[in-house]
């Protein structure tokens, strides 16, 4: 502690800068955060599942559903997720809270790693950029399950860099559970695989004549096995119960390559499309008439830094950590969400820091470049801030329907229908059971009125609708009609 103490004395500038650029992340992050979340039917789904967890003791095999492929992910955010619900009191926003903190304090272990890799500045300019980046506010404020993948990325790959520069073979078992924890946000943290399995062999090649030092990092590498496999578990008891669905979905999704990937990179043409919307988004707060301009320059200036400093063993990890996620992105057909990146949102920054850190410290033209370059990136992101957009109110807006329809209901049991082009039932079921209202569901009961949700506009006709919900309870006509925002919610009762 007085070690601690005495570097924040020697460091009192840097301390206080890091502790703004914090705070500037904490807020940005927690600003009016209940209103920005995000509130639909996945979000309604996880803390649903995460809810009867806590009161019911309900325990999670499985985690959410890919959108492509049909593969299940593990539990293990579901896990994350119940102490903030719990502490809560079942508020969604608990989890979209600790979401924030999570993404504040990857902002800290950026500098903190940017500092060891490179130095003091490349650890500021790191941090500061990725405080204010857009997309990493975006994906901080609501509880997602890919929202924490850059935290768990960015601490496999410091692991294996330990492992590999230092000899720290006490890292491995955690990067075991870092990985686990990644791959469980979200599967693109499979591109994660092939850094750590290359810096593992980097390492071990040197100790091979070694035997004391190759038999710890053996003995690691094991215990760093059975824990990934342990936390991977769940997923294999889901199988063994279910005929190996989850493997099945994965073996069909890399075998049946016509609409999932092109394991021929040669053949690509999505490259350069992955390149400049990585830049584009992430670099210059998502606008894209810059990117491949940029995109070049960050090439550049990424090679004469590499040529001319001395942080070889920094940026090739780097280099390598950016590398694997371009080219696997690059290989895979559908379309790629910036979500996806979320691996690499701590790469980029720490490149972008990097070379900024490293001009800074040149002659006074550089330095003049350096500071230009991160005042314009730091104000380009506060412009495009999307804390200046009005909120959604997604939150709120589910929960004055629902109280709405509970009121209208006069206490009498009701069935209830969604009608939405992009969303589904999960989010306002979620405070219809918690507020211990009459819902029904149709393939339980056919009661004597039903409460339609529509989401659609004003060509929204819930009579006779297709929709299971609705459709099961027969013919009917609307007796009542109310609007919230742009939902328009309607009561009917059969037709005689």
């Amino acid at each position: 502690m007085n070690t601690f103490f005495s570097l924040i004395k020697k460091n009192k500038l840097e301390f206080f800068s890091i502790f703004l650029i914090i705070l500037l992340a904490l807020c940005l992050r927690l600003y009016r955060i209940g209103e920005f979340m995000t509130f639909l039917g996945d979000e309604g789904r996880d803390v649903r599942i995460v809810r009867d967890l806590i009161t019911k003791g309900n325990l999670v095999f499985i985690g959410p559903r890919t959108s492509i492929g049909d593969m299940y992910l593990g539990p293990l955010y579901y896990y994350m997720m119940a102490p903030a619900l719990f502490l809560s009191r079942l508020n969604p926003v608990g989890p979209a809270v600790l979401n924030a903190i999570i993404g504040t304090f990857t902002v800290f272990l950026t500098y903190f790693i940017g500092r060891k890799l490179f130095n003091k500045w490349s650890g500021l300019i790191t941090a500061l950029l990725y405080a204010v980046s857009p997309v990493a506010i975006i994906y901080s404020r609501s509880s997602w399950n890919p929202n924490p993948m850059p935290l768990f990325a960015l601490l496999s790959v410091w692991g294996i860099y330990e492992v590999w520069q230092n000899k720290k073979f006490f890292w491995l078992p955690l990067i075991g559970v870092f990985f686990a924890f990644a791959l469980q946000m979200h599967y693109l943290g499979l591109l994660l695989g092939p850094v750590l399995g290359l810096f593992w062999i980097l390492t071990l090649l040197p100790i091979t004549k070694e035997p004391t030092r190759r038999k710890i990092f053996i003995h690691q590498t094991v215990i760093a096995i059975l824990l990934f496999l342990l936390l991977m578990s769940p997923l294999l008891l889901f199988d063994l119960k279910h005929q190996g669905m989850n493997f099945n979905a994965f073996k069909m999704f890399f075998t049946d390559r016509q609409t999932t990937v092109n394991l021929n990179p040669a053949k690509s043409d999505r490259f350069l499309p992955v390149i400049y919307m990585t830049v584009s988004d992430l670099v210059l707060a998502r606008q894209t008439m810059w990117a491949p301009l940029v995109s070049v320059l960050i090439l550049l200036f990424s090679s004469w830094v590499y040529l001319k400093s001395k942080w070889l063993g920094s940026l090739k990890i780097v280099f390598v950590w950016l590398g694997f996620a371009i080219l696997g992105l690059s290989v895979y057909k559908q379309h790629v969400y910036i979500h996806y990146l979320g691996f690499i949102y701590p790469a980029i920054y720490l490149l972008i820091g990097a070379i900024l850190g490293f001009l800074i410290r040149q002659k006074i033209l550089f330095r003049l470049i350096a500071s230009v370059l991160i005042i314009f990136l730091f104000i380009n992101s506060l412009i495009f801030s999307p804390v200046k957009e009005n909120p959604n109110r997604q939150l709120q807006r589910t929960e004055q329907a629902v109280d709405l329809i509970i009121k209208e209901s006069n206490g009498q049991p009701f069935n209830f229908g969604l009608i939405a082009k992009q969303n589904y039932d999960e989010s306002y079921r979620y405070f219809l059971e918690n507020k211990n209202a009459g819902l029904v569901r149709g393939e339980d009961k056919i009661v004597d009125q039903l409460f339609v949700i529509c989401e659609d506009g004003d060509g929204c006709q819930p009579e006779g609708h297709p929709d299971w919900q609705i459709a099961i309870f027969g013919p009917s006509h609307i007796v009542g009609q109310w609007q919230i925002d742009f939902l328009k919610i309607y009561r009917l009762i059969h037709t005689k």
